[in-house]
């Protein structure tokens, strides 16, 4: 369906404030500041610690039109809210919900797993991935870095179908035994 190439946002509650957020690639990028996601998802998201979440809420807010400048000269101490403007407004009763809102808009902005026992690994990394969807595919380095992991990866598989370097996926019909 159309929807599914649109750009989704998942919503962070904060001091009774709605914040239309994403984790895009600038996202993960300002959260390195703190730590790469890779190493905060190594914990459960129930055993976050307050300083994990207050960064974690702080990166997503890069993706609000308010912070772009800021965000774009890579000045990700000028995203605001920032960490400390959070720490005075997050309260410990909130942490929870906050925590599961987080995981949850983390999770919408990775793409599906792939089967490892199918494909080989590869030695593939950011470099290679920004070269085909800038370079080959001719996207922009501004929207680039203004995508999901998911939204990139959509891309760039749906390029190598149409160009015939991979095979479409098979069309499955589904059935209402009801």
């Amino acid at each position: 369906m159309l929807r599914d190439i649109d750009r989704n946002y998942n919503i962070l509650h904060i001091a009774g404030r709605e914040y239309r957020v994403r984790y895009s690639l600038n996202a993960m990028r300002c959260l390195e500041e703190y730590k790469p996601l890779s190493e905060l998802l190594k914990t459960k998201y129930t055993e976050w610690s307050i300083d994990d979440v207050l960064y974690l809420a702080n990166a997503a807010m890069c993706s609000l039109p308010k912070n772009f400048k800021a965000v774009n000269r890579r000045d990700f101490k000028n995203v605001h809210p920032t960490v400390q403007e959070l720490g005075e407004i997050v309260r410990p009763q909130d942490l929870p919900k906050l925590k599961e809102e987080i995981i949850c808009a983390i999770i919408a902005a990775l793409p599906e797993p792939k089967n490892t026992d199918e494909a080989p690994k590869k030695a593939m990394h950011e470099g290679h991935e920004r070269a085909m969807y800038v370079d080959v595919i001719g996207r922009s380095d501004k929207e680039y870095w203004s995508s999901t992991k998911k939204e990139i990866a959509d891309r760039i598989e749906c390029y190598m179908e149409v160009k015939g370097y991979k095979d479409t996926a098979e069309l499955v019909q589904e059935y209402d035994d009801d």
